[in-house]
C-alpha cells in the first residue's frame, strides 16, 4: 500500500491538497530524481496527494527496504535527510513569498525557482511545463489574479507573448523582478 511506501518520480509532479470547497493547495512542484512523498515515512497519514503534471514514471519503494537500504549504506540516510531539509526551506521561502510578497513578485519568484529546478536535473527549456491553474494553486492567488499577472509579464516581455506555453524569454529581468537569488535551493 502507499501508506508503507514512498515514490520516486520520473517526470514532473505536485503534492497538493484539497480543501472543503473544493480548491486545491499546492504545496511543491516535483521533479525527476524527486521522492514525492519521502515525508510517508515518518507520517504515514498524511492527507498530501500526488498528481502528474507531464508524463511520469512513478516507482515505489517500500519503507521496509529504504530502512534496510539506509541501515547498509548510511550515506543515504544523509542523502534523504537533505532532500528532506531542501524540501523544507522550498516551503519556507514558499510561505514566506505568499504571505509577504505582492502577486507579481510571488509569481515571478515561483516561475524563477521552477527553471533552477528544472535546471538541476537537466532540464534546460526556458518553457515551464505548468498551467496557470497550477500556478495559481501553488501561490494561492485566483485564475483571475494569476491571469492579469501573466498579462503583466508578457506586457514586460518576460513571458512569451505566445499564450500556450509558458515561455521565460528575459530570464535575467524575471530574476530581477523577483529578487530571486536561489541560495535556498542549495544549488550552484
Amino acid at each position: 500500500s502507499r501508506r508503507h511506501s514512498t515514490l520516486l518520480l520520473v517526470g514532473v509532479a505536485c503534492l497538493y491538497e484539497r480543501l472543503q470547497d473544493g480548491n486545491r493547495q499546492i504545496y511543491a512542484f516535483q521533479y525527476s530524481g524527486d521522492f514525492c512523498d519521502l515525508h510517508r515515512h515518518v507520517l504515514p497519514d498524511n492527507e498530501v496527494a500526488v498528481a502528474g503534471i507531464t508524463d511520469c514514471s512513478i516507482g515505489m519503494i517500500e519503507h521496509k527496504d529504504l530502512e534496510q537500504l539506509i541501515a547498509q549504506y548510511p550515506s543515504l540516510g544523509l542523502a534523504l535527510w537533505r532532500a528532506s531539509m531542501l524540501e523544507a526551506s522550498i516551503f519556507r521561502k514558499r510561505l514566506l513569498n505568499v504571505g509577504r510578497q505582492p502577486a507579481l513578485q510571488r509569481v515571478a519568484h515561483l516561475l524563477c525557482e521552477q527553471l533552477a529546478r528544472r535546471e538541476a536535473v537537466g532540464l534546460n527549456s526556458a518553457t515551464i511545463p505548468l498551467t496557470q491553474m497550477d500556478l495559481a494553486d501553488a501561490a494561492g492567488l485566483s485564475i483571475v489574479h494569476i491571469n492579469r499577472t501573466f498579462q503583466e509579464l508578457r506586457r514586460l516581455n518576460i513571458l512569451s507573448k505566445e499564450r500556450r506555453a509558458m515561455k521565460v524569454v528575459d530570464r535575467e529581468r524575471l530574476a530581477g523582478l523577483a529578487s530571486f537569488d536561489g541560495n535556498y535551493l542549495n544549488m550552484p
